[in-house]
């Protein structure tokens, strides 16, 4: 239930509480089968927005964005136009990293699924998951 004229979120955010824990906004990891379009802008300008917002209220903001860089599709689009993965994942890559640049989106983090950090931290949690029960073979 949402009391008049306070919103749940900005209370639990934007009390001196909450003051030092900083705030985590991703957007989706685009998946790189084909250029970047206006969908993939619109939800990092929100996200962009809404870390711009926290910043303004003094709250510390780490923003994440990124490509998805494995998949079938790739897979099929890097052979139709006789490229190999890698290249076609760069180039990808690199539209939406421009994209995102040119429109001024601060993010602190740009990923690629193919970043090694990245690959050591999925293989850490799922060795994590899977150690304790959580999935089934």
């Amino acid at each position: 239930r949402v009391r008049r004229g306070i919103l749940p979120w900005r209370r639990m955010f934007c009390t001196s509480q909450s003051q030092d824990k900083p705030i985590f906004i991703t957007t989706p990891i685009f998946y790189v089968n084909d250029k970047p379009h206006v969908g993939h802008l619109y939800t990092s300008l929100l996200a962009d927005s809404l870390g711009r917002w926290f910043r303004m209220n003094g709250k510390k903001v780490f923003l994440s964005t990124g490509t998805d860089e494995h998949g079938l599709k790739i897979q099929k689009e890097a052979a139709k136009r006789k490229i190999s993965e890698k290249a076609h994942c760069d180039q990808h890559s690199e539209q939406f990293r421009q994209l995102f640049d040119t429109f001024g989106i601060q993010y602190d983090r740009f990923i690629r699924t193919t970043d090694d950090d990245h690959k050591r931290t999925v293989h850490r949690m799922w060795n994590l998951l899977e150690k304790n029960g959580f999935l089934e073979r």
